[in-house]
């Protein structure tokens, strides 16, 4: 069954995975405050990837091309919706005072240890559940890191590539501008700014001094828009992650290769 919603054709909720179907009802956690709309982003990325509605096959298109699509990302956006039908669960969501208590104060890099939980902090008192519990995990990575301004490849790093999906989709949301300008200035006020790259590397760089920080928020009048923007681009970014051309080359020195 399809519905339209914004006008659009969009997959009825018998067609999302049970868990949202559940969410949708109230009988799933979500700690999500925009749920009705959630849902229905689920709902339209779920028809444009099970039924090849994209551009990429305008009306009158040899059909055999849109089937052969969807045989390829109908399961990858069953991954995407199962993985981040759970991600708005409350209890997976990072306790700060935990990490920071957990963190050596005898650490010659506790300075900068603390600052990434605090950014993290910074983060959350911002977005707040809008945003599910990977996107906190991504930006509080550092905190584990043997040097916390390392520069991970994420696909390559052993202790971050079981998690590189998520992630990786949460850097690539930074296309939505505003969303990044707001993460690097909360990060900016702890002498941080966020990089990322080819090869999925993910990595933290201290500001020189102190008056490199600066302050950029969305209007309060596009604060949502944007916001939904991020999720929906972080949506599709895990969806099209197992088909990004990644090499080792453009990893530069982080990535030994022959």
């Amino acid at each position: 069954m399809h519905v339209h919603i914004a006008g659009e054709c969009a997959s009825g909720l018998s067609l999302l995975p049970e868990i949202w179907q559940m969410i949708a009802a109230g009988s799933a956690p979500c700690a999500s405050p925009d749920k009705e709309v959630l849902v229905e982003m689920m709902q339209l990325m779920h028809h444009k990837f099970t039924n090849g509605d994209v551009d990429l096959f305008p009306q009158g298109c040899e059909e055999n091309r849109r089937q052969a699509f969807v045989t390829v990302t109908a399961p990858e956006v069953e991954a995407m919706l199962e993985y981040f039908g759970r991600d708005w669960e409350p209890n997976r969501y990072p306790d700060y005072d935990e990490v920071e208590a957990g963190l050596d104060q005898g650490d010659p890099e506790y300075g900068d240890r603390a600052s990434v939980a605090k950014i993290g902090r910074d983060l959350f008192g911002h977005f707040g559940y809008h945003l599910p519990a990977s996107f906190y995990w991504c930006y509080l990575a550092p905190v584990e890191r043997a040097g916390v301004c390392d520069i991970v490849p994420l696909r390559f790093s052993e202790s971050d590539k079981q998690n590189a999906r998520a992630w990786d989709a949460w850097l690539h949301a930074g296309k939505v501008f505003p969303f990044l300008h707001t993460i690097q200035s909360i990060s900016s006020q702890h002498g941080k700014v966020w990089l990322h790259g080819c090869g999925c590397n993910h990595g933290l760089s201290r500001l020189g001094n102190t008056e490199a920080a600066f302050t950029w928020l969305m209007p309060d009048d596009q604060w949502l828009m944007w916001v939904r923007d991020a999720i929906w681009t972080a949506m599709y970014e895990y969806i099209f992650f197992l088909f990004t051309p990644v090499t080792r080359l453009m990893t530069g020195e982080l990535v030994e290769y022959s």
